[in-house]
């Protein structure tokens, strides 16, 4: 087990409350099925996706297993094991026995997993000048499973920009994958953007999220909504210098997933729910509490800090990330 200097905070002073309760009875389950997460990558997903992902053809190729093999190899290990897609399907009710891992298991469904996979591979453009020297394809939106190559190497290029301090946000107009894993965006896995963000300053940007991605998921968002039109607080300070509608965030070069952008935007909600049970993200306390108005059913602990990417060590946390951690919290070490 990892020692306090780890988990370096980013707060402060304590975070007193967990996260409001949502509406949602499934979000509960998501505090029996954590496990010690690889820092700002989180949970593990399966490489290939869903079947409603883009270029499916690519993904069973011969050239996709090659380039999956050399991501692997460059050390981005996160697109190796379905643990998110498992971990969603649990929610949806799978039981022991049953193919819980299964991208396209019926419990959760394809739509829902895609918009758990959208936290950690926000699809993006590039433009012709933005793209030499990389073997990206300026025509093809750019995802882990379109462009794996090109992906891992925009994602190193991101890590080595974020070490030296440069700011990956709204304004530098980085990718949102730059921004998801290393910049402004980290919200979307329930930590802080940088070493000292007050944890209050954390959560807010965690509820804004929420916020958004519920209401996209009940309609009260469509796909024609304008980003600049998104009445919450603060989200535009995130997404108000472009614009995209609701469909190009959520659902860009992906036309099969529009008739279901409310599955996607809530399937990007659970991701964030469930990384708030991740050790490397978050430290919470006092399980064992229970749910206001439910009392038969135990609450999660309450947050006592958000942690940030920055300084911390990724392979100290590879292990924990595997479905075999995962399954060992499961039986030994439920909430």
């Amino acid at each position: 087990m990892l020692g306090p200097k780890h988990y370096l905070p980013a707060r402060s002073g304590p975070l007193r409350d967990s996260l409001p309760r949502l509406g949602l009875a499934a979000l509960a389950i998501c505090c029996c099925a954590a496990v010690r997460p690889q820092l700002v990558l989180s949970y593990m997903l399966s490489p290939t996706g869903t079947t409603t992902d883009v270029s499916v053809a690519k993904k069973y190729s011969r050239a996709f297993q090659r380039a999956t093999l050399w991501v692997a190899r460059k050390g981005v290990t996160h697109f190796t094991e379905p643990v998110h897609e498992e971990i969603t399907n649990r929610i949806f009710g799978c039981q022991e026995g049953k193919p819980c891992e299964d991208p396209n298991s019926e419990y959760a469904g394809p739509h829902v997993l895609a918009g758990v996979r959208w936290n950690d591979d926000p699809p993006f453009l590039l433009q012709e000048g933005e793209a030499r020297n990389t073997p990206c394809k300026v025509t093809e939106t750019i995802r882990f499973t379109t462009q794996p190559r090109c992906w891992a190497q925009l994602f190193r290029d991101a890590e080595k920009k974020a070490a030296t301090g440069k700011p990956l946000d709204a304004a530098s107009r980085m990718s949102l994958l730059a921004r998801s894993h290393f910049g402004d965006l980290q919200f979307l896995h329930a930590m802080a953007s940088k070493d000292g963000e007050p944890a209050a300053e954390t959560k807010r940007r965690i509820m804004m999220w929420a916020e958004f991605t519920w209401k996209v998921s009940r309609g009260d968002y469509g796909l024609e909504t304008k980003l600049t039109d998104v009445n919450v607080a603060g989200f535009d300070q995130f997404f108000g210098q472009t614009e995209w509608r609701v469909q190009e965030l959520l659902a860009l070069g992906n036309p099969a997933l529009r008739p279901w952008i409310k599955d996607v935007a809530l399937g990007s909600l659970l991701h964030t729910v469930e990384d708030t049970f991740a050790k490397g993200h978050v430290d919470r306390v006092g399980f064992g509490e229970t749910c206001p108005g439910a009392t038969n059913q135990v609450a999660p602990g309450r947050i006592r800090e958000f942690h940030s990417y920055i300084n911390q060590d990724a392979a100290k946390h590879a292990d924990y990330d595997s479905r075999t951690a995962f399954a060992r919290h499961r039986e030994t070490d439920r909430p």
